[in-house]
């Protein structure tokens, strides 16, 4: 069989086995170019399973893009809160922004899309290809992972010329399909429901009898990857300060991890004993002992252990003169709910009640 023969019968069987097994998703339902680029800025990185619940909860709260725009970015953080990767929901609310006061209209085209804020070849891929049958096809780590199975790609796929080699395959699959919205939507589903990273349904796969990676006892070694960096090792001392109905939080403002969340008073240093005495100097108040709780949090190229120095502070008004010391935020506790905080320290806040 030539190689467009080979093509050709990828794409029938894909797509035949999409319309039996397609799945119902709730922003499926409709070609709503807001809803669609909602659903897709959540599910990066995220499980669809968990990615669902926040859809969910996005549309229940900001039915339309222009709710979204109108929305305080902290009341998007908080909604977002426990999705990590902040940055998606800062270019969330900038792209509703930016989109409502033009012509309030999402735009129909790839290179429209890909200006905006936050949405890069993938998401514009998809919004163009499925809301609107642009021929435009996605590349992600399911189709990187399908199509390196099915037809023996090594290219490692954290390569930078990977994206172009992967593009030209895929699009040369989707060239049959009437409609590249249901190609890119079917090739997704088959990467996310059947061809896994981890224990794939071979013995269920439409495509087992030709597939390079099946025939050749592969799977398990495709895609390919190159190594990556060596995890780089932090630590941070969180010093938290409260008196009985409110805490002190600050803003994370440089371009780091976790930018714009709010935090506890942060002063980063392995040595825990000179994180103390750097505290010491920059506030003159004297203060009660602290309780201390350890925990870490892994991200993907960084661990972080992270230690919580608790202080109560019960003397009228020290809190108050603390937070004009440390330049932060005094915040009831009734209202923390309505912050975005990185998950370690929601996790921490989440332990206490």
């Amino acid at each position: 069989m030539n190689k467009n023969s080979l093509h050709s019968s990828f794409t029938r069987s894909l797509l035949s086995w999409f319309k039996k097994e397609k799945r119902t998703l709730p922003f499926r339902e409709t070609k709503d170019p807001y809803r669609v680029w909602l659903s897709e800025i959540i599910l990066q990185q995220t499980q669809m399973e968990t990615g669902i619940k926040y859809y969910k909860k996005f549309i229940d709260k900001f039915p339309k893009i222009e709710d979204l725009a109108k929305a305080k970015q902290e009341e998007v953080y908080s909604l977002w809160q426990g999705l990590g990767y902040y940055n998606r929901a800062k270019n969330l609310h900038k792209t509703a922004t930016i989109i409502t006061q033009g012509k309030n209209k999402f735009p129909k085209k790839f290179e429209c899309l890909i200006k905006l804020p936050g949405i890069g070849k993938y998401t514009a891929s998809a919004i163009a290809s499925i809301c609107f049958n642009e021929r435009r096809y996605v590349v992600d780590a399911n189709v990187y992972r399908v199509l390196s199975r099915a037809f023996g790609l090594k290219t490692k796929i954290n390569n930078t010329k990977a994206y172009g080699e992967f593009y030209d395959l895929t699009s040369s699959l989707g060239e049959s399909a009437k409609n590249t919205g249901d190609y890119n939507e079917a090739i997704m589903d088959f990467g996310g429901t059947v061809c896994l990273p981890k224990r794939p349904k071979c013995e269920v796969c439409f495509y087992n009898k030709k597939c390079f990676g099946f025939k050749k006892d592969l799977v398990k070694n495709l895609p390919v990857k190159k190594d990556r960096k060596k995890t780089k090792n932090r630590f941070f001392n969180y010093f938290v300060f409260e008196s009985k109905d409110g805490f002190l939080i600050k803003k994370r403002s440089k371009k780091d991890i976790w930018e714009n969340l709010f935090e506890f008073y942060l002063v980063e240093n392995k040595n825990s004993k000179k994180a103390l005495e750097l505290l010491e100097k920059s506030t003159t108040k004297k203060l009660p002992k602290p309780e201390t709780k350890k925990t870490f949090t892994v991200l993907s190229h960084q661990k972080i252990e992270v230690v919580f120095y608790n202080y109560f502070i019960e003397k009228k008004g020290m809190l108050e003169r603390l937070k004009e010391s440390l330049k932060m935020k005094l915040i009831k506790k009734s209202e923390v709910k309505n912050f975005g905080f990185p998950k370690v320290v929601d996790n921490y806040l989440k332990s206490r009640s």
